[in-house]
């Protein structure tokens, strides 16, 4: 069982409740698989996943219930469900979600990221950390500024190609949707799938949130106390995110160039079927009315004709028959689009 796991690969979506976790796993999906809504208690109890494609590779995209609760039962139980997506699944690509209140950190999402990340060390390569639901309209060096500051209170190093910032969207925009998609399959192709092993369990009761919330709220205060003496490194940090921002831009419209592009060969290419289909049926209409035409006169005729009927019916009828198959492949036939990019053929199948 454990071996058969191995050889398969998950996309674990981890955050408390309330962070957005099935909301963008829906995003990522497509469709509306995961319950979802604004509410102050968990509305996913159970870890459930789906099958999704990302980079033509196959991941079971899981939908986890959050770690910090108000009682110790539903910690525990918590605790079980983050533990069985590993189990299912510990070849994984991993999503920490951090959502924000009044423009500022929960506390609780880095205490609950570092009582997972001890009990099952998250590797840097598989390991993508998004900042959910910011306003647009932000404070200047705002992401540099947290990077920072997540470095500090996660203890440990963070490129900005593992972080991501997502904007709060209107949900009923489809737009809005295929953008905060993209953005987002942006940051996960950037990642490669690495074993999670157990460590020790998660260690986390429900009377100690409150000393841990308080530590990492004076972290945090520390941190705007200081952040004159870390000017420099923010706009460092500032840069490289914007620089990665215009980088993913770039390539997110030179994708949808190729997609529209490729819709376009589709479309062409489906007409051409279509027409190439109609003028089949006409060849094949014209064969049955010759035969038809043929069988008759051949009877009419004389003895020698009717000896050769059997023939010629038997000629007739086989090649109605390939017709007939070349037809019927063709209205099968997939739509295939063919592209060139940096002087390789890249091939492309739209179902």
């Amino acid at each position: 069982m454990a071996g058969d796991n191995n050889n398969q690969f998950g996309l674990i979506i981890l955050g408390n409740s309330g962070v957005g976790k099935s909301f963008l796993a829906n995003i990522l999906l497509g469709r509306e698989a995961f319950r979802h809504e604004f509410s102050a208690r968990s509305v996913t109890h159970r870890t459930e996943f789906q099958e999704i494609t990302i980079d033509d590779q196959d991941y079971a995209i899981f939908n986890i219930p959050g770690l910090i609760e108000a009682d110790q039962t539903r910690i525990d139980l918590n605790k079980r469900e983050i533990d069985r997506a590993f189990t299912l699944r510990p070849n994984s690509l991993i999503i920490y979600v951090f959502a924000l209140i009044n423009g500022r950190m929960h506390n609780k999402d880095a205490v609950a990221f570092n009582a997972i990340n001890k009990a099952y060390p998250l590797k840097v390569e598989s390991l993508l950390l998004v900042v959910n639901r910011l306003p647009v309209v932000r404070p200047k060096n705002y992401e540099g500024e947290t990077i920072l500051l997540l470095q500090d209170i996660l203890g440990r190093e963070i490129s900005e190609k593992r972080i991501c910032f997502l904007n709060h969207i209107n949900r009923d925009d489809i737009d809005e949707r295929a953008a905060l998609r993209n953005q987002l399959l942006s940051s996960i192709v950037e990642l490669s799938p690495r074993e999670h092993i157990k460590q020790q369990d998660i260690c986390l009761q429900a009377d100690e949130v409150a000393i841990l919330k308080e530590d990492i709220r004076k972290m945090i205060r520390q941190f705007e106390e200081n952040k004159l003496f870390f000017e420099n490194e923010i706009r460092e940090h500032q840069k490289r995110h914007e620089d990665l921002v215009m980088q993913q831009k770039a390539e997110s419209e030179r994708f949808q160039h190729i997609i529209d592009q490729q819709v376009k060969e589709a479309k062409e290419m489906e007409e051409k079927r279509v027409a190439e289909i109609r003028q089949m049926e006409e060849r094949l209409r014209h064969m049955q009315a010759e035969h038809q035409r043929q069988t008759t006169e051949l009877i009419t005729e004389s003895d020698t004709g009717a000896a050769l009927i059997p023939q010629l019916l038997l000629r007739s009828q086989q090649a109605q028959e390939q017709l007939k198959q070349q037809i019927t492949s063709l209205q099968n036939r997939p739509f295939q689009v063919t592209y060139r990019t940096r002087g390789k053929v890249d091939g492309c199948i739209l179902l």
